[in-house]
């Protein structure tokens, strides 16, 4: 009959092994193990070999002399042969103590560990059954030959998961065991102790650079600033003439009666001194005139000057003929005035100015930049409402008679804001000094609160960086309770047990004792995890 001869390699793992004889072409599959026999070492991979040669309808001889493999192949009702010419032969296997996981076929080194079957499919609860013969009775034939049924191999696989997740459930309850009763156990004692009130009300000043001194009465402040740039436009309102003035020159001549006082002493025409056209427009002289003898000798017909109109415009052109205006002297225009012009621009005036000031700064917007720093200080700090300020010196504005061609003119920069508050360490520092100074020498008192969140600031003036101010609070004073002996006391003592020791202290008011976790109900031995907390009755 023909066969198929598979030539198993060390490396195959028994799913490999499986596939081979599942491909094979013919019924009969002759498996030849290597030397070192690789994944068939196992009594548990013999039996998956059995069984899915059965299933896909093959009969698996194994081909080795080897006398353990033998057996095992027996124990898996695999016949075994010689060699492929030999008769294939089922061992009868006497019972054997079989440890799957550590069968050795030659005897030679045992660095080889092949891999496992992913699945056994069921096979340990089988009890060596996988061959389709299993399911029938013992024949007669070997009952009468002795043969002894084969024992059902342990699975010691099974036994170490088993072992280390009990082992491991152990640990757990242990350590879970010690957590509960010994380090998780804390008991907490608040007691409220009966407290007189004592009212703080003192002058302080403030300010980034000074040192919190209760004898120098100072308390250092915290600035935050912030800063808003600012770039628009205001309307400019007011107007402005910028057209040029009329020019010329005219001849002065004096008067005989002028002349005869020259003759005695010099007479001058100031400069600036006006004149006037026959149409009633009026000049002014560029330069001053002074006639003297020696002017008279050499000028005969009068002397020329300059003249600018008193205003811009063209209805200062075209002024001819005689100048009226100067007593004692005759003048005239010696031509034409020309040059004057008329032009008007848009410029901006005090009440421009004036308004974008005013309107600088919203009000809305003064507020969210004051809340703004508030936040910055976050709740640990006392903050000084009338030390806002909001400095619009970084911005430029137009001066008055800037002109803005096109009506309006533009203004940028910066507001600066500024904020001071007290921090909160700051408060404690001076008002731990003060209540401390309250109980100097007195051994049986205790401060049970400064008064720091009832701190108010009142009477606010602000000279440059320094904030004056009247500071209130009210602080609690009360006997003093010792913890310690409270701790050593109570420990491993009931809650009632606890509340009836400490009520029975001096000064006492009330007490409250909780455990945590739920399940303690005792005060834990050690003073370590006892927390006594002193409560203040407001």
């Amino acid at each position: 009959m023909q066969k198929d001869v598979i030539y198993i390699d060390v490396e195959d793992d028994i799913t490999a092994i499986i596939g081979k004889i599942k491909d094979a072409e013919h019924e009969i599959v002759a498996l030849v193990p290597p030397k070192r026999t690789g994944a068939i070492q196992s009594a548990v991979n013999l039996k998956l070999v059995q069984r899915a040669a059965e299933r896909a309808d093959k009969h698996v001889v194994i081909i080795s002399n080897n006398a353990a493999l033998t057996a095992l192949a027996g124990a898996a009702h695999i016949p075994v042969a010689k060699n492929l010419q030999s008769r294939p032969e089922i061992a009868e296997v006497p019972a054997l103590k079989v440890d799957d996981d550590d069968d050795i076929i030659d005897g030679s080194a045992q660095g080889d560990d092949p891999k496992k079957p992913e699945s056994i499919d069921s096979i340990e609860s089988e009890n060596a059954t996988a061959n389709p013969s299993s399911d029938k009775k013992t024949s007669p034939a070997d009952a009468k030959n002795g043969k002894k049924k084969i024992p059902s191999i342990p699975d010691f696989n099974k036994f170490r998961k088993k072992f280390f997740l009990i082992l491991a459930g152990v640990v757990l309850l242990i350590g879970g065991s010690i957590w509960a009763f010994v380090i998780a156990p804390h008991a907490t004692i608040a007691i409220t102790a009966q407290t007189s009130q004592v009212a703080v009300n003192t002058q302080v000043k403030a300010s980034d650079t000074a040192a919190t001194s209760l004898s120098e009465g100072t308390i250092k402040t915290t600035t935050k600033a912030s800063e808003t740039p600012v770039s628009k436009t205001i309307p400019a309102t007011g107007t402005k003439d910028v057209g040029t003035k009329a020019t010329g020159t005219i001849r002065v001549t004096p008067t005989r009666e002028t002349i005869s006082d020259i003759v005695d002493h010099d007479v001058t025409v100031a400069a600036g001194s006006e004149v006037s056209s026959s149409s009633g427009a009026k000049y002014r002289l560029d330069s001053a005139l002074t006639f003297s003898y020696d002017t008279l000798r050499t000028t005969r017909n009068g002397v020329t000057v300059g003249v600018t109109a008193v205003e811009n415009g063209s209805k200062y052109n075209g002024a001819s003929g005689s100048a009226k205006g100067l007593s004692g002297f005759e003048a005239s225009f010696t031509a034409s005035t020309s040059g004057g012009t008329d032009k008007t621009v848009t410029v901006v005036q005090q009440s421009d100015i004036d308004s974008a000031t005013a309107n600088l700064v919203s009000d809305t917007e003064k507020d969210a930049a004051k809340k703004a720093l508030q936040s910055q200080f976050g709740k640990d700090a006392t903050v000084i409402d009338a030390s806002f300020v909001v400095n619009t010196s970084g911005v430029s504005i137009p001066a008055a008679g800037t002109e803005a061609p096109d009506g309006k003119a533009a203004i940028g920069g910066a507001i600066k804001y500024s904020l001071k508050a007290i921090i909160k360490a700051d408060l404690n520092t001076f008002l731990d000094a003060y209540f401390k100074q309250q109980i100097d020498g007195k051994n049986n008192q205790k401060v049970y609160s400064n008064g720091v969140l009832s701190v108010s600031l009142t009477n606010v003036t602000i000279a440059g960086e320094t904030v004056t101010a009247k500071l209130t609070a009210n602080g609690k004073i009360g006997p003093k309770i010792d913890e310690a002996a409270i701790k050593e006391y109570v420990k491993g003592k009931r809650i009632g047990e606890v509340q009836e020791y400490v009520k029975a202290i001096d000064g006492v008011k009330s007490v409250d004792v909780n455990f945590s976790p739920f399940w303690v109900h005792t005060v834990p031995g050690d003073t370590k995890k006892i927390t006594v907390k002193f409560v203040v009755d407001e």
